[in-house]
């Protein structure tokens, strides 16, 4: 399926083509492709690492600067593609596992976060018709809070922030300005960028403090205060990631049942949950149990299904007004 075709963790590998000329679109990233073709025998992780070296970066004699701007471009458009794909395959795998969970507690999701760029949660959401916004000046600004701080592929900076018509290869050099943010239509994703907003794998993010993130995460941390579940799905918990996985743990109630949806949740992540409610979640297909039916939340106390409270809080009915009568 999609992850056979497209392995998200090799993305220099996938065919994809300029927006601007239609060639290679490494070709017209030089500096990146140096690296690309300097270190074919190490991971693409890892060459996106060597990007953010400046000790590599003068040894081949590219820009420190730009060799990772590049590498911005490169996955916003690859992975602007990806998404694309992961749009087309949606309509006809509505089977799949997480796309029924997400169905089924749609009243109780309350925000979400998501540290990929690309557009699958919005995409269930959008087929769902559940309303939700990430600080986009051209958005309807209500709905659940969905942060990614880590940028994402339909994000862009608003016109009147920095004004040039980008091509590739890049002859304007255009990064880390704090602006405000559009949201790109999905037939407009996969044309040059102004500014890419991607954070790059084993980069630690630069945007923690922009006005898009900024905002949003106070809505989202307002959400976690009253979370009576939490579910981290797929966590790597990479160093450069831990801060801002920890300041979620940390901004839980103690009382929050903390769910972790991994076969293999990392080490490090379990032990800095110790001592909190936690329920693992360990199938390769997802939030199902061993006879494939899907795993739902339940009230920690009782252990019966969440069913939503009356008052139209969007808790369920005993984290809400059923404390108040027990």
């Amino acid at each position: 399926g999609l992850a056979r075709e497209w392995n998200t963790q090799e993305p220099i590998s996938w065919n994809i083509s300029c927006p601007s000329a239609g060639n290679a679109f490494l070709d017209s990233l030089p500096r990146l492709k140096v690296l690309a073709e300097r270190y074919q025998s190490v991971s693409d992780f890892e060459i996106f690492a060597k990007a953010l070296n400046k000790n590599v970066c003068e040894e081949h004699n590219i820009d420190v600067f730009i060799t990772p701007l590049e590498a911005r471009h490169f996955l916003t458009i690859a992975f602007s593609i990806y998404a694309l794909e992961q749009m087309r395959i949606l309509k006809s795998h509505r089977a799949w596992p997480w796309y029924n969970w997400i169905k089924l507690h749609n009243n109780e999701i309350r925000s979400a976060i998501s540290l990929n760029y690309d557009l699958l949660l919005e995409s269930i959401f959008d087929d769902l018709k559940k309303q939700y916004f990430s600080l986009q000046i051209n958005h309807h600004g209500y709905g659940i809070p969905l942060v990614k701080p880590h940028g994402s592929v339909d994000f862009e900076i608003a016109p009147n922030s920095i004004s040039y018509s980008a091509s590739y290869p890049l002859t304007n050099f255009v990064d880390l300005n704090d602006s405000q943010i559009i949201r790109l239509d999905r037939d407009n994703l996969v044309y040059p960028r102004s500014q890419p907003l991607c954070i790059i794998p084993n980069e630690a993010s630069k945007y923690t403090n922009y006005q898009w993130v900024a905002r949003a995460n106070k809505l989202f941390n307002e959400e976690l205060v009253v979370c009576t579940h939490c579910v981290f799905i797929g966590i790597s918990y990479f160093p450069c990631d831990r801060p801002e996985i920890d300041a979620i743990i940390e901004s839980l109630p103690k009382s929050a049942q903390i769910i972790v949806a991994n076969p293999n949740p990392p080490a490090e992540f379990m032990e800095k949950i110790k001592g909190r409610p936690v329920l693992v979640w360990d199938s390769y297909d997802g939030p199902v149990d061993k006879n494939g039916n899907l795993l739902v939340l339940k009230n920690i106390k009782t252990g019966n299904k969440l069913v939503n409270c009356f008052c139209g809080s969007g808790l369920s009915y005993h984290y809400c007004c059923g404390d108040q009568l027990l």
